[in-house]
């Protein structure tokens, strides 16, 4: 074939569009035309020629010069495609922390948090811990931390804005450093640890009401234990009603509970109620840097006990929290529900009320 007959053969293309190997000729053409030597030149056009007359002609593809052109993918599917991340709505902070609980319950691989999840690696109490129950003598000084999740495991059972939840709180005094190798005869013990399953209704609402946006009621069977046995245990049922609102970086929690009564025989606790009360109140503050909270009860009777918990959290980064708390009052765990403690701890926290 001469350098004519292949141009020719390059050139004589269909018009829809060019075929696979027109297109690999083209590039070795370009080849050939920048070769500077006449024979080494000449060589190249004989290959390309040579190469293009043994090509079958059934076997090529067709290529529409259309779809060598980048394309937009394809609209997603809503019915296959994730959710799409929640709208920050600015000044609402409570609004953004429910927006981020219903994305992360439509992701089967993710739950969501109930309480703030903490590790407090050093606290500090001047309160004297020792009880005739341990079998070892406690320090002032331990590490504290709570692990605390919820999902919906039926959503919609009653309607549009209704779920039904499961969640679970685990709380932990651990003797971190009351071990042999700083001089002591025990071995780090777990001192207390509480677990609290929880399970109930969850209804979303829109009221508002004295200038506050009432976004969420619940409706919930608590049950709240040590694990202990003997005189170690503490243990206690209640029903809870409570309910979410907020105002701009503002953003509450009121709760109340009625105890389910045991057999007195069998409680381990008949006057938790006197110390712990029937209901405790949630306030949280976003700030610019980070988030101040506050958990307070109180029984309101005329012998009057109660206890404040407040909370500082500031990001480290996208995953960390430092964390900061202070406690006062009754009822910091079952095992000293009737005994008044203060305690100061820091630590870090992977999430926060907001």
């Amino acid at each position: 074939m001469t350098r004519t007959n292949l141009l020719a053969s390059i050139l004589l293309l269909p018009m829809g569009g060019y075929s696979t190997s027109a297109l690999a000729a083209d590039s070795r053409l370009a080849q050939c035309k920048a070769l500077l030597a006449n024979d080494a030149r000449l060589a190249c056009y004989d290959q390309l020629a040579q190469s293009i007359e043994n090509a079958p002609a059934e076997s090529e593809q067709i290529v529409s010069p259309i779809a060598l052109r980048p394309t937009a993918p394809p609209p997603a599917d809503p019915a296959t495609t994730a959710s799409a991340p929640p709208e920050v709505v600015k000044n609402d902070a409570l609004a953004n922390r429910l927006a981020e609980e219903s994305q992360k319950n439509n992701n089967l691989f993710l739950i969501r948090a109930l309480k703030p999840n903490y590790f407090l690696f050093a606290t500090y109490t001047p309160t004297n811990l020792d009880r005739s129950v341990y079998d070892f003598t406690p320090q002032h000084v331990e590490a504290k931390y709570q692990l605390s999740f919820q999902f919906d495991w039926w959503d919609r059972p009653l309607g549009k804005n209704t779920a039904f939840y499961f969640g679970y709180t685990q709380l932990s005094f651990w003797q971190l450093y009351n071990t042999e190798f700083l001089g002591s005869h025990a071995s780090a013990p777990f001192r207390e640890t509480d677990y609290e399953p929880e399970i109930g209704l969850n209804l979303d609402t829109k009221y508002h009401l004295a200038g506050l946006d009432f976004r969420k009621f619940r409706f919930s069977f608590i049950h709240q234990s040590n694990g202990q046995g003997g005189a170690r245990s503490r243990s206690w049922n209640r029903l809870a009603l409570q309910t979410a609102f907020g105002a701009g970086n503002f953003a509450g929690v009121a709760r109340a509970w009625y105890r389910i009564p045991e057999a007195r025989a069998t409680d381990d606790n008949p006057d938790i109620t006197d110390y712990l009360g029937y209901g405790d109140l949630t306030f949280a503050y976003k700030l610019q840097d980070g988030t101040l909270s506050a958990t307070l009860r109180n029984n309101l009777k005329r012998q009057n006990r109660g206890s404040i918990e407040i909370n500082y959290s500031r990001p480290i980064n996208k995953h960390i929290r430092a964390y900061v708390q202070y406690f006062n009052g009754y009822g910091e765990s079952l095992i000293d529900y009737n005994r008044s403690i203060s305690r100061f701890g820091i630590g870090l926290a992977l999430t926060d009320w907001l």
